[in-house]
């Protein structure tokens, strides 16, 4: 068993004087700054986490919100009115619109 354990430890050795004369390792200041973006990118989304459910929660009010306004004025669009149905149209583009941005805006603050 030694005989077997020996053979493995002394392959394993070659391996790696062999892989050390043909790859060199990355500058010190490489590893350090890549280990540190990666740790601003888990903070950053971290923190997005809580925003990103309350823009659900808010794109999912304003939908809900619509279907309530196309709900009650009975679908017609007689009875709705040209600008309430515009509005009823928009109000939910202009939250996802707002989400998206908001979005957009807090990574572009991460990435600087």
């Amino acid at each position: 068993m030694t005989g077997i354990d020996d053979r493995l430890r002394q392959g394993l050795r070659g391996y790696a004087a062999a892989l050390a004369a043909t790859q060199t390792a990355p500058p010190s200041s490489l590893v350090w700054l890549r280990a540190e973006r990666r740790r601003r990118r888990a903070a950053v989304e971290r923190a997005e986490r809580p925003l990103r459910v309350m823009q659900a929660v808010g794109l999912l009010s304003g939908i809900a919100a619509t279907g309530w306004l196309l709900v009650t004025s009975g679908l017609d669009r007689a009875s709705l009115g040209t600008p309430m149905l515009a509005l009823a149209i928009a109000a939910p583009i202009l939250a996802a619109g707002g989400c998206w941005a908001m979005v957009a805006a807090s990574r572009g603050a991460a990435r600087s």
